[in-house]
């Protein structure tokens, strides 16, 4: 039975051995013994056997994924063996003659050995198709687990010899569709590249980085924000919505994001795919001939993700800046949830922020005032800005030189005026373009949500 197990053969192997010197006392201290003697020592034997018997073929029938996930079970019930043998010891009277105690050293060892050789495979790049195949048809918690597993182990296999399990864990992830078990990113999942930042806004700078070893990302910096043990609970908790947005959209049309890491620096970062098109606003400005209402039609598709979640998600900062253009040309959400992370850890509303006067052409008038909060309809009255913008290729109110004008007058409810330049026009906005547009910076309470908004598009 032993034989048959696909993992964890050193602790198995000790039970089965430990078995067989049980065996042994129990034949010695039957020979020359009563009859009666006989049968109460081959009794115990036996129920004790049968009993560790069935409890570990389920285990040694499990294949090696199983047994890779369900390591601490499996453990426990090795254990559990060892104890029914030590209370046959103690029941049959041979405590003189079978210790009850020095299988726990070797038994912890055991674990370790086994432990370790799961690593070894699990780090061995001839590995990978296997480890993949192995995971095919299995519970999504349980593909996480194993990814735990080789996650946590990062940092303590940081020597050249063992960078395989950084390989593996990248095309598992890949094949499975999942984001990592563990999102904050400190054990050497995510590296920067280069001596100085790449770009930046306002709020933050811009890395390229190389995640797992193998493919290109952005590291997004986040300067407002101090890294502190209440930013790493408010980074945890939007772990979670940042799960729940993959799992639905799956990259389509929101920009993933891989994690998140604080302890790289004096303030924390974000991890998200590299897009070398680039931003929408200079995608259009590289691709003057790209199909512009289509790119409208995607934006508008990614806010409709968010604000279909439950509970709705507030991009809270949308404009040309915060989409970029994937290698297929199509647009991606990205930055969803920063201004309203910001403002939680910091308690600057971010309509107060330092990072505000790069989007101030964007803004809802609700927002010009203080207690402007973010929402859904502020979104919508950005993605009509957008819209704007992008079809003009030019900022919002671009004839307005100050930003302060352009708050007096979107406070004022004043509205854009209508592009007639024949490029602009070319670019597909029509009459039908036009009238959403002014739905969108309508009251509050009488823009429309996304949905409907996206049928007039």
């Amino acid at each position: 039975m032993i034989d048959q197990a696909h993992a964890n053969k050193s602790a198995l192997k000790q039970l089965q051995d430990r078995c067989l010197r049980f065996l042994l006392v129990i034949q010695r201290r039957g020979d020359g013994a009563s009859a009666l003697e006989q049968k109460r020592l081959v009794a115990g034997a036996e129920t004790t056997l049968q009993s560790i018997v069935s409890h570990m073929d389920k285990w040694c029938s499990k294949n090696s994924f199983e047994l890779f996930v369900k390591q601490a079970e499996l453990a426990d019930a090795i254990q559990e063996c060892h104890l029914k043998i030590n209370d046959s010891i103690t029941k049959l009277q041979l405590t003189a003659t079978l210790d009850t105690v020095a299988w726990r050293s070797n038994f912890k060892a055991n674990i370790e050995r086994d432990q370790a050789e799961i690593l070894r495979y699990l780090s061995d790049i001839n590995n990978t198709q296997s480890i993949i195949a192995m995971t095919q048809h299995q519970q999504g918690d349980d593909i996480k687990t194993i990814m735990a597993i080789m996650q946590q182990n990062l940092s303590i296999t940081a020597n050249p010899n063992t960078q395989g399990l950084v390989t593996n864990l990248y095309h598992l992830q890949k094949s499975t569709g999942k984001l990592l078990a563990k999102m904050h990113l400190h054990s050497g999942e995510v590296r920067r590249l280069g001596e100085y930042p790449v770009s930046g806004t306002g709020s933050m700078d811009i890395w390229e980085g190389l995640y797992l070893n193998e493919e290109k990302v952005a590291i997004k910096i986040l300067r407002a924000v101090h890294s502190t043990p209440e930013s790493l609970q408010r980074f945890e908790r939007e772990v979670e919505v940042w799960n729940s947005v993959w799992e639905i959209d799956k990259g389509r049309h929101v920009l993933p994001l891989y994690g998140f890491c604080q302890n790289d620096g004096p303030f924390p970062y974000v991890v998200s795919p590299w897009q070398r098109n680039g931003t929408a606003d200079a995608y259009v400005a590289l691709f003057p001939d790209a199909d512009h209402r289509a790119l409208i039609r995607g934006i508008g598709a990614g806010v409709n993700v968010l604000h279909t979640m439950n509970p709705p998600i507030v991009h809270g900062d949308l404009k040309g800046a915060n989409i970029v253009i994937d290698g297929a040309g199509n647009p991606l959400l990205a930055n969803f949830g920063f201004s309203r992370m910001v403002e939680d850890i910091t308690g600057v509303a971010f309509t107060q922020s330092a990072g505000i006067s790069n989007s101030q052409r964007w803004l809802a008038p609700e927002l010009c005032f203080d207690k402007g909060k973010l929402t859904t309809a502020a979104d919508v009255y950005a993605f009509g800005m957008t819209i704007l913008q992008l079809m003009t290729h030019a900022m919002p109110w671009s004839t307005v030189r100050h930003t302060t004008q352009v708050i007096i007058q979107v406070a004022s409810s004043k509205k854009p005026p209508r592009p007639t330049d024949e490029a602009t026009i070319a670019r597909g906005l029509d009459d039908h373009l036009w009238e959403a547009m002014q739905k969108c910076w309508d009251e509050p309470d009488k823009r429309p949500i996304m949905a409907p908004l996206l049928q007039m598009l």
